[in-house]
Parts: C-alpha cells; structure tokens; sequence
C-alpha cells in the first residue's frame, strides 16, 4: 500500500480525490469506471454499498494506495446481525461503557467489510423537533452532546477507522426535512459557535475529529444567499479557528440543493467554498460527476490552489486509515452484553409525581389499544412474522396478552377511518382503563414522524374522559406534545427489542433506567 504524493498527481488524479463514487452497483458502467479511475489512483473515496461486499472487496484489492470507503453507520453496521442502537437510545441510557461496546461493534463489523471509517456520529444539537431528525441526535444539551459523542469518536480514532462529525453547522429551526425543503436558522457567527460547534471544537480540541459533514442548511444572518455546503463564510467560521480536516457535504441529491441549484456547477462551487470531498447526487452516474467536476475546474470554478489544499486533506486522511491501530480490536462478551442491554436500559418513564412504570394488578381487565400502519396485517397463530420493519405490533400484542391476561388487545390503524374510531372508542366505554401503545415512522422523505392527526383525536377523546392512564410510544418522544395530559408515560424509541422490554415494565418485571435525551415540556 502505497501514499499518494501530491506533488506527483496529475490534474485528473487530485480531481478524482476530491470525489466520492456513490450508489453506483446496480450500474456495471459505473462499478468499470470506478475501477478505472482506481487503477489511475484517480478517485478519493467510496461510498461502500452494504449489501455488496464483493464490489468493496474487488475496489480495495484494486487500489494500490489507501482509498476511503466510507459510509452511514449511524445505527451500527447495517448488515451485522448484531442490533442496530439509534442515538437517541444510547443517549437515554446515559451508559459510556455501552457507548463504547456500541462504537466496539461498529467497528469491527466496518472494518470486517472492509470500510475504514463513517459519516457520523451525529453532534448536532438538538434545537426544534422535525422529521428525520430526532432519532440521530444525542442530546438538546451541547455539552452532553460533545461528552457522549467523545466515547464513540474515540473508539474510532483508537482503530483508526475515521469519524466525520455532522452536520455542521447544525441544524435549522424550522423543522424540516432538508431531503425535501430546504432549511434555515438565524443565528449569528457568536451564537453557531457558542450553540452548535461545542461538540466540533470539544472533539477537534482532543484529536478526535478527523472530518466534517456539512449540511444544507441556510444560515441567514451569515449567508442568506447559499446554504452551509455552498457558503465559504459558513464554512470559514471553523477553517478560520484553525481546523484543518477533511469536509465533506452531506448529500447532493437532496432537494434542499437540487431544486434551487442543479448539476451544472454544483460540485465546483462546493470545493470553491472550501469543501475537500463532494457527496454527488447518487441518481447520476460516476462518469458524469467527475467529468462535471473535471469540467468545473476547467472553467475556473475553483482555482488550483484550492484543489491542492483539499487534496492535501484528504490524503492526510488516507494516511490516518492506512495506520494500524496499536491494539488489535477485540469484541468481547461484555461488549455483546452491553450492546444488547441498551433496548433494555434505554426506556424511559415520565410519570406524574407518585406514580410508578407499573401499571398495577396484572390481572386487572384492562384495554389495550395498540396502534399500526394502515397496511398491518394480523397475523394469526402459528403465522410467520416476516415484517422488515422496526415496529411490530402483533409481537407487542401477543406479550400484552402473556402479561395482562385478562385484558384485551385492539388494533387501530394510524390512519384509522370514522368507523374505526367510533368502533375503539365504544368498545372503550367497557373499561375503566386504557392503555394506548403508540408509534411514529421516523425517516427521510415522509416530511413529518408525528402522530397523525386522526390517532391523536383519539387519544384525546380517551385522556379527556381520565381513562387513558397510559400511553407507551415508540418513536420520535416529541410526537406526544399536542396531546392531552396522560399521566403516565413510557418512552421505548426504536430499537424493536425495546417494545418488549416496554411491556414488562408495565407489568413490573423491570425498572425503567432511562431519562428523556431532550427537554421536553409535556401537557
């Protein structure tokens, strides 16, 4: 494996470096064209595909110098059997060793598959709801922020395996999907840096911050003409402290970018602004992004001394993955352990004063309505489970029913109709107590992970008429604001193993452990 030299690269070679070949393994011209620009030592790095090892394989044995593949872990390695721990759920159990286990695991699994480092973790810091948001963020506090996100960055660094904080320079305050809209906020330079950048500078400060993502949001007191990843004023407010690390953009198929600003010279102006490694739309192919980028240099849309200070980046962090770790990593049982005693410890109850998780007798008849997507499908005994999904109701329905014997069990769509709410509500009128077992989608292009509108009227309609003692949610914690008080509230996130966890809390086999990431003023 040899370093690359920059001043013995050709044009076409530091072009290619400041690129990352992405999506490309359902295109056989773009897997050729990758491994040709490998051969030429022409392309930087690699967004590794998941579910083709042999594509990361052939592209590593290729490359005779220590190209970046990289990708989003965020949750853990994606084809690991090993559980996926959102960092909303690591933040709950407040727990550095199962940080530590988690980042342990990860990188095993990356490194494994042969990718040498990860978009991630995530420091932004939380400062409204929104979709897609939420799950990914550590805390609303920067501190704890920037504490917890040390255990994991240091795991990385320790194994070389490089980590990119995101997505500087945080978030907006509007609440919005960035891969749908675009974002703003309007802070000040003062106010970015005592809010937003205390996780970058406390991590940078320590060595542990190799890279940085850069987000699409607009900061409008800065730059009101160009989102962070196209803004040098945005992006100079950390280069001007002195940090000297790979920046990548977040992803360019975003509509936050496409709609406004398209293709033509989009990459050019990244670099221009000071990005070293340009994210393309995945939806064009390889050859076009680098001959865009190519043809942008061509131009004059960055100068060559620009492309030269990037490529200097980005080798520097070649030479850190190519670096041997000093201790070979090895996953013990303890990491295991822990790893999987997050979905556990990770739950969460906000109780009002005097009330305990535990709902009481087990054997007390109860309601349980246990909400779903609208294309759930009971399943009956003996059924297979074959839901791909992290939620699964008839798994919870059956250990309500192992736990609460006596109680029944209903279904109710998230998108109910007037005739099934009219149906929950009636049979609700036979019970004295309900508990409503909640959840919220929580992904990119859905533009919301709240409840809907219809499942919060009847929860509601419940909680009005003091039945409604208890609701379990799974998902976003903030999708319970608009709703009514309910005394007695369990927060589970999204690990699936936490939904049965969750259940038996209610039933007092379990103590709750975790505490809410975020503040939260509930009715």
């Amino acid at each position: 494996m040899e370093l690359l030299k920059l001043e013995e690269m050709t044009v076409e070679q530091k072009v290619g470096m400041l690129l990352c070949a992405r999506r490309f393994w359902k295109n056989t011209d773009d897997v050729d064209f990758i491994l040709e620009l490998v051969k030429k030592r022409a392309l930087g790095c690699v967004q590794a595909p998941f579910n083709q090892p042999e594509i990361i394989k052939k592209i590593k044995e290729t490359a005779d110098y220590p190209i970046i593949l990289v990708n989003d872990t965020e949750r853990g390695y994606p084809t690991s059997p090993r559980p996926k721990v959102p960092l909303i759920s690591l933040a709950a159990t407040g727990n550095k060793e199962y940080i530590r286990s988690f980042a342990r695991c990860l990188v095993a699994d990356a490194k494994a598959d042969n990718c040498n480092g990860t978009w991630g973790p995530v420091i932004d810091v939380l400062h409204s709801d929104g979709p897609a948001r939420v799950f990914r963020i550590l805390s609303d506090d920067p501190q704890k922020v920037a504490e917890l996100s040390e255990e994991i960055a240091r795991v990385f660094n320790e194994n070389h395996y490089f980590s990119c904080g995101k997505h500087y320079p945080g978030d907006g305050i509007d609440g919005v999907d960035t891969h749908m809209m675009g974002e703003y906020n309007d802070f000040t330079e003062e106010e970015i840096i005592a809010k937003n950048l205390v996780p970058y500078i406390h991590l940078w400060k320590k060595g542990l911050l190799p890279s940085i993502m850069v987000g699409h949001t607009t900061c409008t007191k800065i730059d009101p003409d160009y989102p962070s990843s196209l803004s040098k004023k945005v992006i100079d407010i950390i280069r001007n402290m002195g940090y000297d690390g790979v920046m990548f953009t977040d992803s360019f198929a975003m509509m936050a970018i496409l709609q406004e600003f398209g293709e033509e010279k989009l990459y050019g102006m990244a670099v221009n602004a000071g990005i070293d490694i340009v994210l393309p739309n995945y939806m064009t192919p390889v050859r076009e992004t680098y001959e865009l980028l190519l043809q942008n240099y061509k131009d004059g849309v960055f100068t060559e001394e620009r492309l030269n200070e990037a490529v200097r980046r980005v080798l520097n962090l070649m030479e850190f993955v190519a670096t041997e770790p000093e201790t070979p990593l090895v996953i013990t049982k303890e990491d295991e352990e822990n790893l999987a005693a997050i979905s556990r410890d990770c739950i969460t109850a906000v109780c009002d004063e005097g009330l305990t998780a535990a709902i009481g007798d087990v054997n007390k008849k109860r309601l349980f309505i246990v909400l779903t997507e609208n294309d759930f499908e009971v399943l009956g005994e003996g059924e297979e489970i074959t839901v791909s999904k992290w939620y699964y109701p008839n798994n919870i329905a059956k250990k309500i029913k192992k736990e609460f014997p006596n109680s029944e069990v209903m279904f109710l769509k998230e998108f109910s109709s007037a005739a099934e709410n009219d149906k929950t509500l009636r049979t609700a009128t036979k019970y004295d107590e309900v508990v409503f077992v909640t959840f919220c989608t929580t992904t990119c292009y859905l533009g919301t992970d709240s409840l809907t509108r219809r499942t919060e009227s009847v929860i509601n309609a419940l909680a009005f008429s003091k039945k409604l003692k208890t609701i379990v949610h799974f998902g976003n914690p903030h999708a319970l604001l608009p709703v009514l008080h309910i005394p007695r509230k369990i927060f589970g996130y999204m690990i699936p193993e936490s939904q049965e966890y969750a259940i038996d809390i209610l039933a007092g086999k379990l103590e709750t452990k975790g505490t809410l990431p975020f503040n939260i003023q509930y009715k």
